[in-house]
């Protein structure tokens, strides 16, 4: 399990950061996706840096379970904006998405939990 998890941390911290960072980069594909919730390009961009910054937060022990909270909301952004542009398989996919960044607070609780 100690395998699975690391390796689920590894691919969170990646597609945390690379997901982020093409928002910031305003790529076009990303800008239109999330005009259908209203953002604007200043907002996708926001939103990458929300992402850049959870999926940094995720590399050290210290900060990687909040760096995990913030991931939370920021995918569910997305798949509400990948949902609202009836791209529904990948819709299906990025709930897969939330669930990485659950399964890294719920691991990182765990450490931090006082024994008894």
């Amino acid at each position: 399990m100690k395998v699975l998890y690391k390796i689920n941390w590894i691919l969170l911290i990646l597609l945390s950061i690379s997901t982020g960072v093409f928002k910031v980069l305003q790529q076009e594909a990303d800008v239109e996706l999330f005009e259908a919730l209203g953002m604007n390009a200043t907002l996708t961009a926001l939103l990458g840096l929300i992402q850049l910054a959870g999926g940094i937060m995720l590399i050290p022990g210290k900060t990687r379970r909040l760096g995990a909270i913030i991931m939370v909301p920021a995918f569910v952004i997305a798949s509400i904006a990948v949902f609202m542009n009836n791209m529904m398989i990948f819709g299906a996919v990025s709930v897969i998405f939330i669930l990485m960044p659950i399964w890294v607070i719920a691991v990182e609780s765990e450490k931090v939990k006082p024994t008894n």
